[in-house]
């Protein structure tokens, strides 16, 4: 079971769970109303359990949240299966379209890029665009800061290896957009210029190399 198939998997499973609770809610609803009613005509038993308006509300908004959340899961079901693709061949990540490779560059390091793609939930086009800009998929080389490889990590040993690059690299990508739920535009300002300035700045930091990083990754 891929990455996608997972997610989509446990939102069901937390799906099933919350429509079973709302759908005991909308059957204690329909039993409260039935005693409302009947508690009317029935003045003279003292046995019946009053339902006060309280309940009643209570009751009614959990019916109606039901009806509401099936309308709307089944909606959202509908899009998952239409957009269960593979996590490699993603090619939008929380609304910012990832810019594609050159055409010299595609086909390399495929084997090793779509292995970490599902290893660490990140797509593929996001891994091998980064790829583009760190390096132009040369494994050989190094920044004036001393980064190095495909992916230009800081730290780590062996890093000029493709493979054990590529896994450092998508993995703390991974790290990045996990710690900023999902913006991307902040986990990739994050990779370039560190989550301390990204803290010190608030958001992406000023920085002319940082702000034309993203430009060249992300639309």
């Amino acid at each position: 079971m891929n990455p996608v198939e997972q997610v989509m998997s446990a939102r069901q499973a937390e799906f099933q769970s919350a429509f079973e609770a709302a759908k005991q809610s909308a059957t204690t609803f329909e039993t409260k109303l039935n005693e409302r009613l009947n508690a009317s005509t029935q003045a003279k038993t003292t046995s019946v359990q009053t339902v006060t308006d309280a309940e009643l509300a209570r009751a009614r908004e959990a019916y109606e949240a039901l009806i509401n959340k099936s309308e709307t899961s089944s909606t959202a079901t509908t899009s998952s299966t239409t957009q269960a693709t593979p996590t490699g061949e993603l090619t939008n990540w929380n609304n910012y379209q990832i810019k594609p490779i050159s055409a010299e560059n595609e086909g390399k390091y495929s084997d090793l890029i779509k292995t970490a793609a599902a290893k660490y939930g990140v797509p593929e086009a996001l891994i091998k665009r980064v790829i583009q800009v760190e390096s132009n998929y040369n494994p050989n080389v190094v920044s004036s800061a001393g980064a190095t490889g495909l992916m230009q990590l800081m730290a780590g040993s062996n890093r000029t290896d493709p493979a054990t690059n590529i896994d450092a690299g998508t993995k703390e990508l991974a790290g990045y957009i996990k710690k900023y739920d999902g913006d991307l535009k902040l986990a990739l300002a994050a990779y370039n210029a560190g989550p301390g300035n990204v803290r010190k700045y608030g958001g992406v930091p000023p920085f002319k190399e940082t702000q034309n990083y993203l430009k060249k990754i992300i639309g």
